[in-house]
C-alpha cells in the first residue's frame, strides 16, 4: 500500500489522476456524496433558543448503497499514513470532503487529513494541489448544509400541504421546492401570458430593386411613411399603398457607412454552457453536464461547474501563442481580453475552458465520444475566440425615395448589408450578424439584406416589385431550457449547478413537458403553482429566493453563521405556514363530535405499524382532554379524523350520520365523495378482463376494499379509470369503455400518441439477456430486468410512459451501456 492515499468522487477521475502521481499515491474514490440525510421526518432537530431564535442540528446516515465504498475507503486509511481529500472545488465538493473526514476520522486516530483543490486535472494542477494542501473550508460546508436544510424543511413541510389541498391522480408525488417551485412559476406565469396574448395583424411594405444593368436584386423595407414609422394594420391601407406606388421610380437618396466593433464574447460559465449546448447542439443542460463531467474527469477541460469567467495566466498565454501561431498576430488583441464576472461569482474558480489549447476538435477527434467531441469544440471555439482580437465591420445603409407626379405619399424605403472588413474572433467563431429579437432569434423585420449594389446618392434604381407581406405580432413563448436556466440566473434564483437537475425535477414530477424544444407547463404544475402563489405567494416569490441565495454566499463568503441565516428563514417560514393553514371549525363542532364520540363503547385494537401506533381511544381522549384545558387551539385536520372516527363508528352511535349533518357537518367538508357504485362495479369487471393490472398493488388495494364493501371515493374511482383507459386497448370494446370512463377521470382521458424517442430507448434492449441478479436493499427488490419487462409491457398498453418513468430507463441504459451494441447517440439514453 502506498503511504499517501488520496480521495476523489468518481471512479473515472480517480483513473485519470493515478496516472500522474505513481506508486506514491493510492488513488481511491467516494462515487459522490457517502452521507446525505435520512428520508424520515426529523432528521433536522430543530431547537429553539431564544425568540425567533433556533439551533438546527442535522443527523446524517451513510448513503443507501455507500455501505461497501465507506468499509473500502477505511480499510485504505488504515493502511496509508496520510489522506488528501480532493474533492471538486465548490460547496458540494467541500461538503463531500467534510463528510469523509468525519466517517473516517475514528479510523484514522492522529493521521493528518489534506484538503487539495484543482480546477482542471492535469498532472502540473494535481501536483500543485497537492504540495499546497488546506484545511478544510468550514464556512463552505455550512452553506451546503444551510441549503440541504433550507431545501429539506421546505419539502417536508409545504410537500403535505399539497397531498392534502390539491385533488390530482397520485397527488402524494406532489412536491414543492425551494428553486423548483420559483422555476415552475416562471413557467406558469409566462402561460399564462401567451394565453392572454391577442395577436394584431400589421402589414410590412417594400420594394425589390436593382441597379440598372444588375442581374442581382435586393429587398428595400418601407421605413417612412410621411416621415413617420409606418404603422399599417389592414389590408385596405396596405393595397392603398400598393396602388399609390405603381409605376413610382426609385432613386438613392444617401447612402451611410457605419463602421462597427463586434467584441468576442467570455469563456463559458454553466449556465452558458448550457445555454449555448441547448441552443447550437440541442443537448438538454442534463446531457450537457453529463459530458462535460465526462471532459472534465479525463483532464479535456477545467472544472464544469463554475460562475467565474477568469482566465488563469498560464491559460491566456497559452491562447496567445496558438492564436499568433495559427491565425497571425493581427487576430491577437494589443491588450490582453479580460471579462468581468458577476458580483456573487466564485473568484477563485476559472470559467470552462480546454486545458490544452494546442487539443483542436480537429485533432481530439478518435480521442473523443461523438457527443463528447460536439461539446468540447464548442469549448474549445467559445474560449479560443474569447481571447483574440475585436472583428471589425462596416454597415451599408441605402436610403431610397419613390417619386412619380401626383404621388399622394412620401415614402422612403432602406436596405442595410454588413461587410467584414477584418475577422478577428469571427475566424475561430462563427455567428450570425443578424439584429436579434429579445427571444435571441434572428430579426425578420429588419432592413438587412446579404447584397447591397455600388451606388451613389441620385443613382436610380429599378423597381422589380412593390411588396406587401401580411404579418402577425409575436406575443410572448414559452421558455425553452435555455432561456429558463438565464432567467433564474439573471434573476438570482439557484446555481449553475442546481439549473439541470431543476428543469429534469420539473419533468419527472409531470409539471412540465418539453414540446418542440419548448418547456411547457402542465395540468398538475399549474395546479400545484396557482396552490402555491394564493396561500405562500412570498415564500415562492422570484425575489425572496434569489435574497436566500445571496444569504447563502454570506455564510459561504464571509462565514455568516449558519443557524443565524436559517432562524431568519425558519421565523418568515412558520409564519406563512400557520397563515395558510386551514382554519378549525367553532367549538360548537366539536362540542357535536365529542359528544358523539362519547357514545362508543367498544373501541378498536391498537394497531402499530412500524415506529408509529394508531390507537382510536388514546385520539379521542387527547383530543378531548386538549379541547377541555383550552391551553391549545384546535387544530382543522384533528377534526377531520375526528369525524372519520365517528363515521367509523357509526354503528355504535345513534343516527350518527343524521346528527352530523343536522350540525352543518357533511360530506362537502370532511368525509370522502362518494363514487358511483355501478361505475365502481363496472370498472372492477373491466379490471378482471385485463392482465396484468391485478398486480398493481395500488388497484389491488382498491379492489379489496371494494370486495370488503367499503366504498371507494370519486378520486379513487378516477385513478382506477385513468389505469383501465389506457390499458383497455387490446379489449375489443375499448372504446364504448373509454367513453363511460372518461368522465370519471380528472380533466377528462385522452389517449397518448406513441412516442417515438421511447420506443427507440425500449429496442435499445430486444435481445439482450446478461442482466444483474436482482438485490434486496431494505424491505426492497431491484430487479432490472423485472422493471425494463414492465415498461415494455405498460407502453405496449399504454403508447407512453411518465417522465421519471424514461428517465429511469435511460439511467438503466447508462448502467448496461458497455455491454449494449445498439447503443448510439441518436439512442436518446445520453
Amino acid at each position: 500500500m502506498a503511504r499517501n492515499l488520496l480521495i476523489v468522487e468518481s471512479p473515472a477521475k480517480a483513473k485519470t489522476i493515478g496516472k500522474y502521481l505513481g506508486e506514491e499515491f493510492t488513488v481511491k474514490s467516494s462515487v459522490g456524496h457517502i452521507r446525505d440525510l435520512p428520508k424520515e421526518q426529523g432528521s433536522i432537530k430543530i431547537t429553539e433558543v431564544a425568540e425567533n431564535s433556533w439551533t438546527f442540528e442535522p443527523t446524517y446516515v451513510i448513503s443507501e448503497g455507500k455501505e461497501k465504498v465507506v468499509s473500502d475507503l477505511r480499510r485504505a486509511v488504515k493502511d496509508c499514513d496520510e489522506i488528501y481529500l480532493a474533492s471538486d472545488p465548490d460547496r458540494e465538493g467541500e461538503a463531500i470532503s467534510w463528510h469523509l473526514h468525519e466517517v473516517l476520522k475514528s479510523v484514522a486516530g492522529v493521521k493528518p487529513f489534506h484538503r487539495v483543490t484543482y480546477n482542471e486535472i492535469t498532472r502540473v494542477a494535481v501536483r500543485r494541489a497537492i504540495a499546497e494542501p488546506r484545511e478544510i473550508d468550514m464556512p463552505l460546508v455550512d452553506a451546503q448544509q444551510a441549503r440541504r436544510i433550507l431545501d429539506r424543511i421546505v419539502g417536508y413541510k409545504v410537500s403535505p400541504l399539497l397531498w392534502k389541498n390539491i385533488s390530482c391522480a397520485n397527488n402524494r408525488s406532489l412536491s414543492a421546492g425551494r428553486v423548483q417551485s420559483v422555476a415552475l412559476r416562471l413557467l406558469v406565469e409566462r402561460q399564462r401570458e401567451i394565453d392572454a396574448f391577442v395577436p394584431e395583424c400589421y402589414y410590412l411594405m417594400g420594394v425589390e430593386a436593382k441597379k440598372p444593368g444588375d442581374s442581382q436584386s435586393f429587398i428595400a423595407k418601407l421605413a417612412r411613411l410621411d416621415g413617420k414609422k409606418p404603422e399599417i394594420k389592414d389590408k385596405e391601407t396596405a393595397n392603398g399603398i400598393i396602388i399609390d406606388l405603381a409605376d413610382s421610380r426609385l432613386e438613392v437618396k444617401d447612402v451611410k457607412a457605419q463602421p462597427k466593433t463586434r467584441h468576442a464574447m467570455p469563456p463559458f460559465t454553466t449556465s452558458t454552457l448550457q445555454q449555448a449546448a441547448s441552443s447550437v447542439l440541442g443537448f438538454s443542460p442534463g446531457k450537457t453536464m453529463k459530458i462535460a463531467q465526462a471532459l472534465y474527469e479525463q483532464g479535456r477541460i477545467t472544472y464544469m461547474r463554475t460562475d467565474s469567467v477568469n482566465v488563469s495566466d498560464q491559460a491566456r498565454e497559452a491562447a496567445k501563442d496558438f492564436i499568433v501561431k495559427y491565425c497571425g498576430s493581427e487576430y491577437y488583441p494589443e491588450k490582453p481580453n479580460f471579462y468581468k464576472s458577476k458580483e456573487d461569482a466564485q473568484g477563485a474558480h476559472e470559467a470552462i475552458r480546454p486545458t490544452d489549447i494546442e487539443l483542436s476538435p480537429k485533432r481530439a477527434t478518435g480521442q473523443l465520444e461523438a457527443a463528447e467531441l460536439k461539446l468540447y469544440d464548442l469549448i474549445w471555439r467559445r474560449f479560443l475566440a474569447s481571447q483574440m482580437a475585436d472583428a471589425k465591420t462596416t454597415v451599408r445603409t441605402l436610403s431610397i425615395a419613390a417619386t412619380k407626379p401626383g404621388i399622394v405619399h412620401d415614402y422612403l424605403f432602406t436596405a442595410s448589408a454588413t461587410i467584414i472588413d477584418f475577422e478577428g474572433f469571427l475566424k475561430i467563431m462563427k455567428l450570425s450578424l443578424k439584429k436579434k429579437t429579445k427571444d435571441g432569434e434572428d430579426d425578420e423585420d429588419t432592413d438587412e439584406v446579404a447584397y447591397l449594389p455600388e451606388v451613389k446618392p441620385g443613382d436610380a434604381l429599378e423597381a422589380l416589385r412593390w411588396l406587401s407581406d401580411e404579418k402577425k405580432t409575436k406575443g410572448p413563448t414559452h421558455y425553452s431550457e435555455a432561456s429558463l436556466i438565464k432567467a433564474l440566473e439573471e434573476n438570482g434564483v439557484g446555481r449553475p449547478s442546481t439549473y439541470a437537475q431543476t428543469i429534469e425535477t420539473l419533468k419527472a414530477r409531470e409539471y412540465a413537458k418539453t414540446e418542440k424544444k419548448k418547456l411547457v407547463p402542465l395540468e398538475r404544475g399549474i395546479l400545484v403553482c396557482d396552490w402555491l402563489v394564493k396561500k405562500l405567494d412570498s415564500l415562492f416569490s422570484v425575489g425572496y429566493t434569489a435574497q436566500m441565495e445571496a444569504e447563502l454566499d454570506k455564510v459561504a463568503e464571509h462565514g455568516e453563521p449558519m443557524n443565524r441565516m436559517l432562524s431568519d428563514f425558519y421565523s418568515k417560514f412558520i409564519k406563512d405556514i400557520a397563515d395558510c393553514a386551514s382554519p378549525a371549525p367553532d367549538r360548537s363542532k366539536f362540542e357535536v363530535v365529542f359528544s358523539l364520540l362519547s357514545e362508543v363503547r367498544e373501541w378498536k385494537e391498537p394497531v402499530t405499524k412500524g415506529k408509529r401506533t394508531y390507537d382510536d381511544k388514546a385520539f379521542y381522549e387527547s383530543c378531548h382532554e386538549q379541547f377541555e384545558n383550552g391551553a391549545r387551539q384546535m387544530s382543522s385536520r384533528q377534526f377531520e379524523f375526528l369525524v372519520r372516527m365517528v363515521i367509523s363508528y357509526e354503528n355504535q352511535i345513534a343516527d350518527a350520520m343524521m346528527r352530523l349533518k343536522e350540525a352543518g357537518i357533511g360530506a362537502g367538508s370532511t368525509t370522502v365523495v362518494k363514487a358511483d357504485a355501478e361505475l365502481v362495479k363496472f370498472s372492477f369487471s373491466v379490471m378482471d378482463r385485463l392482465k396484468g393490472l391485478d398486480e398493481n398493488p395500488f388497484l389491488k388495494s382498491l379492489k379489496d376494499q371494494w370486495l370488503k364493501e367499503k366504498p371507494l371515493s370519486v378520486k379513487q374511482l378516477g385513478i382506477l379509470a385513468k389505469a383501465l383507459c389506457e390499458s383497455c386497448g387490446e379489449l375489443p370494446d375499448c372504446d364504448e369503455i373509454r367513453a363511460r370512463l372518461s368522465s370519471c377521470v380528472p380533466g377528462g382521458f385522452t389517449l397518448q400518441t406513441e412516442d417515438p424517442e421511447i420506443e427507440a430507448l425500449l429496442k435499445v434492449f430486444e435481445g439482450f439477456t446478461d442482466w444483474r441478479p436482482s438485490a434486496k436493499r431494505g424491505k426492497r427488490v431491484y430487479d432490472d430486468r423485472g422493471f425494463y419487462n414492465s415498461l415494455k409491457d405498460q407502453f405496449a398498453r399504454r403508447h407512453s410512459l411518465s417522465p421519471r418513468q424514461v428517465a429511469a430507463l435511460k439511467r438503466l441504459i447508462d448502467v448496461y451501456k458497455e455491454k449494449l451494441p445498439k447503443l448510439d447517440d441518436d439512442s436518446g439514453a445520453k
